[in-house]
């Protein structure tokens, strides 16, 4: 409720000077304005972990997707197979409208150098986000027509 109040009477700005302490909302320089407040924290470690879910994806396409990556630019590579800017996600897998949400989150992939990846589109690869080849499989080339 506090927090609706403060982003619909406080500019942009003065908003960016609210830190998030713990798990707690405070003012900058000041005391807290309740400390009942929580702020959710941003899951950074369901990126670096994402890799290891074993459910895999729904199958999207039957072959991989090439791509010409930049070093250092973030990639999110989607692994639930709902997003419609494929091989990357889009946030498909946390909509309800599209059926439960997906237990498979996004698998974040930084290059270290600029060059070709190829991206596995089938979402059922065991190295993810790349392509090993499981897309060569009967069942997913049936699966897909």
């Amino acid at each position: 409720m506090l927090r609706e109040i403060l982003i619909n009477f406080v500019s942009r700005q003065q908003i960016c000077r609210y830190l998030s302490t713990g798990s707690k909302l405070y003012k900058a320089n000041d005391d807290p304005i309740n400390k009942s407040t929580k702020i959710p924290r941003l899951p950074d470690a369901q990126f670096q972990t994402a890799h290891l879910i074993k459910e895999k994806g729904k199958i999207y396409d039957k072959k991989p997707f090439r791509m010409l990556c930049e070093r250092g630019k973030v990639y999110m590579w989607c692994a639930c197979g709902r997003s419609k800017t494929q091989p990357l996600c889009d946030g498909s897998h946390k909509y309800k409208q599209l059926g439960p949400p997906s237990p498979n989150k996004p698998v974040k992939f930084v290059p270290e150098e600029d060059g070709e990846v190829w991206f596995c589109n089938c979402k059922q690869t065991d190295n993810r986000p790349f392509c090993d080849g499981t897309h060569k499989r009967q069942d997913i080339q049936e699966t897909v027509r």
